[in-house]
């Protein structure tokens, strides 16, 4: 059985993938859009990022139970902190005297995407 050889698109069926592309995922029509989403996933981007988003997918947590889970300095889980809510993959809230960092609700699936099992 013989494959079907690779073929290079011309400009007009470039520009048809595009539509296409555009129409399936509609962020790329808006370029903030395409700049949030990037920006979400620059800041999954980072091994001690991910490990803030797992611990933060078991529970909500403040920055102390942070620095003590990962064993690191507080000046450094604040920076991966801060690149996680410009991608807004995490939320902020004061209590108190206390920052709590809890996923942002609206991501769907952060356990499969996290790779979880049960």
């Amino acid at each position: 059985m013989a494959m079907n050889e690779w073929m290079i698109l011309n400009k007009e069926e470039c520009e048809e993938l595009l539509k296409e592309t555009q129409e399936k995922f509609s962020y790329l029509k808006e370029e903030e859009e395409i700049n949030a989403k990037a920006a979400f996933f620059k800041a999954l981007g980072d091994g001690t990022r991910l490990k803030i988003v797992s611990l933060l997918a078991m529970r909500e947590c403040c920055l102390c139970e942070l620095v003590e889970a990962l064993g690191s300095k507080s000046s450094t889980v604040t920076h991966h902190l801060k690149l996680l809510e410009r991608g807004d993959v995490i939320q902020a809230r004061r209590e108190g005297k206390f920052t709590i960092y809890t996923l942002n609700p609206s991501i769907k699936n952060m356990d499969l995407l996290l790779g979880g099992e049960d």
